[in-house]
């Protein structure tokens, strides 16, 4: 039985026209294993039920081979792994054809070990364009990037509402913005210059240097990231309102860390909204907008309360808490 495997490297790409070739080759719709995974990664879904199903004597057809994986090694591996369980392997759209129905042809060895060398490099030079572009537009002073959603009116208004002492939520209220949009582009709060009507009454706590991720206690509105306090009432509301924003961050070795930020000290790079699809609440990533969100991410969640499928609700939605 021939199998079909497709994949795009992010939900936003089109896997249409890997399905019609695997289709006009032959293969059923219903036999045609799909992702939206980066190759970099070999936690892909379609593909370990793929791997699951086949049997021996099945054939696995791609478009092309770097479907299968980016990387010279993980592609070998993945391909050796069939050959031992008796599954075969053949491609449609490569400059090389490849038909492992004799897996001991040294050409076709040959063959397989070229087109995944071949894959690497164009993904590791692609890389390498891509981010010389990006530094010899910004030396040029153009902004690089995706357009950005938000018009200087829109952020002239937001900055003049925080100033005024709305919450975030107010804000995106009036504004239309979302969450993770205000935090990247609204700038940081300039800092207080005190003066006898304006000085706190009572020395305030010094700045901590360790981001704490528990909920700031009640009565308490210093900053546990950075110390910061406000010392106009004003702000306290707003400033609060900050602190109760959980911001996750997944470290190399793939741990979650959890930080509370003030507006001051709050990150401006990537960030990603995670919404419970009931009520729109819900904690930050600072990650690429584009990207999945990472497994731990999930596990995350679902350690505090949350369902992740078949879409995200919160803790207080799972258990049908009254809000």
């Amino acid at each position: 039985m021939e199998l079909g495997y497709a994949r795009v490297s992010t939900s936003k790409q089109d896997l249409a026209r890997q399905v019609d070739a695997l289709t006009k080759a032959g293969i059923d719709p219903a036999k045609i294993y799909v992702d939206k995974k980066s190759g970099a990664t070999t936690e892909r879904p379609g593909l370990q039920a793929l791997l699951g199903y086949a049997r021996s004597g099945d054939v696995i057809v791609v478009h092309t081979l770097d479907r299968l994986g980016r990387t010279v090694r993980d592609t070998l591996n993945l391909i050796y792994d069939l050959h031992q369980r008796g599954i075969g392997f053949r491609n449609l759209a490569d400059p090389i054809r490849i038909n492992s129905t004799n897996p001991d042809d040294p050409m076709g060895q040959l063959a397989v070990v070229l087109l995944a060398l071949f894959g690497q490099m164009e993904r590791t030079y692609a890389v390498e364009r891509a981010a010389h572009a990006r530094t010899v537009a910004t030396d040029k002073g153009r902004r690089t990037g995706r357009p950005s959603v938000v018009t200087d009116a829109q952020l002239a208004y937001a900055t003049q509402l925080r100033n005024g002492g709305a919450t975030i939520s107010e804000i995106t209220a009036k504004t239309g913005l979302t969450r993770s949009t205000l935090y990247r582009h609204l700038p940081s709060r300039p800092l207080e210059t005190l003066t006898a009507d304006t000085a706190p009454a009572e020395e305030k706590p010094s700045p901590s240097t360790t981001p704490a991720a528990t909920s700031p206690a009640a009565g308490s509105s210093a900053c546990p990231n950075c110390g910061y306090e406000p010392a106009a009432r004003r702000d306290l509301v707003p400033h609060r309102a900050d602190l109760a924003t959980i911001w996750l961050h997944v470290d190399e070795c793939g741990e979650v860390h959890e930080s509370r930020h003030c507006a001051r000290c709050q990150p401006h790079g990537h960030v990603r909204e995670i919404s419970c699809s009931r009520c729109g609440d819900g904690p930050l990533l600072t990650a690429s907008p584009d990207e999945d969100l990472p497994p731990a991410i999930l596990t995350w969640l679902e350690g505090h309360g949350w369902t992740t499928a078949p879409e995200l609700v919160c803790d207080v939605h799972s258990r049908g808490l009254p809000t």
